[in-house]
């Protein structure tokens, strides 16, 4: 075996091992883009929550012609979702996920580590929530029931805008 053989013999187990080790990284760098995602999902759930709490609330200087109107608004989708459920968490079975999905939610380990049954069933919502929101068909079905209950909603608040401007 000449030099030049010993030379790209070591130069391809080089090549060898670079290419493994790109390999190696580009696994872990999809890896982080997964997490990344799911955390984002998880936050924008999570501001939408919060801002849907903040815009729901009373403030105490407002009179009660304002605060009547604001009962009337119609909820954010993210709202609308999470009220159905906390009512009857069936609501939309067979619509928007299934049985297995609930299980499955139920059965996650962030709804196990929380301390008491409404906020298990809180984080239960929002992985149902985080399940819809990911599938193109679902969410489109979430948005044409929202759509629905906004009409509605706004109808209700038109006719109490009329009711209050004929008296």
């Amino acid at each position: 075996m000449s030099t030049n053989d010993k030379k790209m013999d070591d130069i391809i187990i080089k090549l060898n091992k670079l290419t493994d080790d790109f390999n190696k990284f580009k696994n872990t760098i999809d890896d982080i883009i997964i997490m990344n995602t799911t955390l984002v999902q998880e936050i924008a759930n999570q501001i939408n929550t919060k801002m849907d709490i903040l815009c729901n609330l009373d403030s105490s200087s407002q009179s009660s012609a304002k605060t009547a109107v604001k009962k009337t608004k119609a909820l954010s989708k993210p709202a609308f979702f999470k009220d159905k459920l906390k009512t009857n968490i069936n609501e939309f079975i067979n619509v928007l996920y299934t049985d297995e999905d609930i299980n499955n939610a139920l059965a996650d380990q962030e709804v196990k580590n929380k301390k008491n049954e409404t906020a298990k069933k809180n984080k239960a919502i929002d992985i149902l929530y985080s399940i819809v929101t990911k599938d193109t068909e679902k969410n489109k079905k979430l948005k044409e029931l929202f759509d629905s209950y906004k009409q509605n909603a706004d109808n209700i608040y038109n006719d109490d805008e009329e009711t209050k401007s004929e008296n």
